[in-house]
């Protein structure tokens, strides 16, 4: 049975507003969290408290995700104004809205074998305590049927439309598993724990198109997971939004021992993808072959760990695997299907067509482009306005690419490859003779690049790990994947690789010395800093900061949301107030301390208001509080918050947030 709450009060005058106001309004679904309103005073606050109950027989108006100790979490369907007025009311410690995550993927094409087994020290160490363990993965699904995969694998899903978890409409959840689980049965793959000994639980948070992976959703795989045994999972999705409804039930899992793993990103930035970043989940980045990070992968201080996750090649859904490549003078040369191509097998002569800005003279031909200069569809187009049947399109750089012909409806009804640099001016010679190109979905294995790759490496390598050591907890195994890997990029522990690659092997090998709590433990770093401002312009230092066992080597500030690095760093305010100012520094070992403090900031127009409190966007101020403000003195009316004095008052009467009593001079 579905829980629903029955609103009363401020919620009923909400759910009260007239349909054509509520139905001009988009309307977005959102995660609440009821406060205990023990901070406000009934004679003060300008709002009564909402009485709100469970009522399992009213109406479904929102949608209980939890009612325990430690408060009730519902979602609701709500209006931006409804939204802003039930924060206004302060009945909940948070209001945030239900976004929607994707799986980590891009797909591209190069090596032909799982090169990551090797890297990772998989097959140095014997899974044959695996069945101790279970790992869960949340994704787009899995193939139960494929000959390379487990069967015995368990799972869930709360999607609408009759989706289920054991098929999988996208490929990337079962390419993930077969990077962990892949059988070794002298066929296909091999993963990192081969022997159909661990045990494999699914749950399965997208749709066929990668979509519907709300908050919601996910978090609540999360306690699934946890719920049927899981001691580690995989998360090779994010998103850009933090989420304290999300971050609760990480933690939860966390405290009950769970080690939680998780994609860094394919944004190729330093922006923090989520759930990769929080703090109790393990952030894996991308690298290749040759241990060089992917250019796509995210890298910022959460990063913790790398894992091979550049052309990994696994298990996909039966049949849909792509063959993508060339024959020429009776050679193949393995290449990459552009996405969204139609598929086909085309036999013609090969003709060159530079880099294919226009019309190419290529009737029943196939044609040779190199990338540059123009969209890839556009490229394929000129191809077949010319009389081409296929198109082969070459790296400008030195390496292998993927690309896309954009949405469905692009009109390009040949079949488009893409081969890497070196193979496309090698196949230059073959200009004039006849060329076979191949793009046909008939495999029931592929090879795909992002996080999402790199991170299953780890989740198989913590629960492999693991199995050889079954009496350490998820925090041991954690640092002992982080003490072992091989220490890539900058010295010590770095934003683009963490503490480097994981090691299977080393990490066993290092329990197996030290024990489960690991060497003598590194000293925490102290984070400390000052700050000057003058009016609204602020520097902050950090050179106070120390490790008492080696050195500082990461800075991160968050100056009122606002994130930055370095030791010394500057920011400009809009308004004055008092504002909170975070800075996180990382030692050489990895660890890491916290120090916040509060900086307030004037406008530099307040003189001659002595003994008056500047007024701050995030103080809570009663009926008869009194501040200063851009040189003038106000007077609250009823309580509130965030309300700018200059731009919510009125001159000798109380129907506004402020009364103006006129400059302090």
């Amino acid at each position: 049975m579905t829980n629903t709450f029955r609103l009363t009060s401020l919620a009923l005058a909400l759910s009260a507003l007239s349909s054509t106001a509520v139905n001009a309004q988009e309307t977005k679904q959102y995660i609440l969290k009821q406060s205990d309103l023990a901070i406000f005073a009934p004679q003060t606050s300008r709002f009564e408290r909402a009485a709100i109950s469970e009522d399992f027989a009213s109406e479904p108006v929102a949608e209980v995700l939890s009612n325990d100790d430690n408060g009730t979490v519902l979602t609701m369907e709500l209006t931006a104004q409804q939204v802003a007025q039930l924060k206004a009311s302060g009945q909940y410690a948070y209001i945030e809205e239900d976004y929607e995550y994707v799986p980590f993927t891009s797909t591209t094409s190069a090596e032909v074998a799982p090169y990551g087994l090797a890297e990772v020290q998989a097959q140095l160490l014997q899974d044959t305590n695996a069945d101790l363990f279970k790992v869960c993965v949340i994704d787009s699904g899995y193939d139960l049927g494929h000959p390379d995969l487990p069967q015995n694998a368990t799972g869930f899903t709360d999607l609408p439309g009759g989706l289920t978890w054991y098929q999988d409409g996208s490929g990337h959840g079962t390419h993930v598993a077969g990077t962990i689980v892949a059988l070794k049965n002298g066929q296909g793959v091999v993963g990192v724990l081969p022997n159909d000994k661990i045990g494999v639980h699914n749950v399965r948070v997208f749709d066929n198109d990668g979509k519907q992976g709300l908050t919601t959703r996910i978090a609540r795989a999360v306690d699934n997971c946890v719920e049927n045994g899981a001691k580690v999972i995989n998360m090779s999705l994010g998103g850009g939004n933090r989420s304290q409804y999300f971050e609760e039930r990480l933690q939860a899992a966390y405290d009950k021992g769970v080690l939680l793993i998780a994609a860094a990103g394919n944004g190729g930035d330093a922006t923090l993808s989520y759930p990769a970043s929080y703090d109790t989940v393990v952030s894996v980045a991308n690298i290749d072959e040759n241990r060089v990070k992917n250019s796509s992968s995210q890298y910022n201080a959460q990063v913790e760990i790398a894992a091979p996750g550049t052309n990994i090649l696994s298990t996909v859904p039966r049949g849909t695997g792509v063959a993508a490549g060339v024959t020429a003078n009776g050679v193949f040369v393995k290449g990459g299907g552009m996405t969204n191509s139609v598929e086909g097998k085309v036999s013609a002569e090969l003709v060159d067509c530079g880099q294919g800005l226009s019309a190419c003279a290529a009737t029943q031909s196939v044609c040779l482009i190199e990338r540059g200069g123009a969209s890839f569809k556009d490229k394929a187009a000129n191809c077949q306005a010319g009389g081409g049947v296929a198109a082969i399109v070459y790296n400008n750089a030195p390496g292998s690419f993927g690309g896309t012909l954009g949405d469905g409806v692009h009109g390009v009804t040949i079949p488009v490859i893409s081969l890497s640099q070196e193979d496309g001016t090698a196949l230059l010679s073959s200009v004039g003779s006849t060329v076979e190109v191949q793009l046909e979905a008939i495999l029931d294995y592929d090879e795909k690049s992002g996080t999402s790759m790199a991170s299953p490496h780890v989740a198989g390598v913590a629960a492999l790990v693991w199995s050889q050591h079954p009496s350490c907890s998820n925090v041991d195994i954690r640092n002992a994947l982080n003490a072992t890997a091989i220490d890539l990029g900058a010295a010590g522990r770095d934003h683009e690789y963490g503490h480097g690659l994981v090691q299977a092997k080393a990490a066993s090998d290092y329990i197996a010395t030290n024990g489960c709590s690991g060497a003598q433990d590194n000293q925490l770093p102290v984070a400390s800093f000052t700050a000057s401002c003058t009016d609204l312009a602020c520097s902050f230092d950090a050179a106070a900061s120390r490790d008492p066992d080696g050195q500082v080597v990461a800075y991160d500030w968050n100056i009122d949301g606002f994130a930055t690095t370095g030791a010394n760093v500057n920011h400009a305010f809009a308004n004055a107030g008092s504002y909170q100012v975070s800075l996180t520094v990382t030692d050489d070992a990895g660890a890491t301390h916290t120090v916040t403090q509060s900086v307030s900031v004037t406008d530099g127009s307040n003189t001659g208001c002595s003994g008056l409190e500047t007024w701050s966007a995030s103080k809570i101020y009663r009926s008869g509080n009194e501040v200063a403000y851009n040189g003038h003195k106000y007077h609250s009316n009823w309580w509130h918050r965030g309300k700018n004095p200059a731009q919510n008052a009125n001159v000798g009467n109380a129907w506004n947030y402020w009364t103006d009593l006129g400059a302090c001079n």
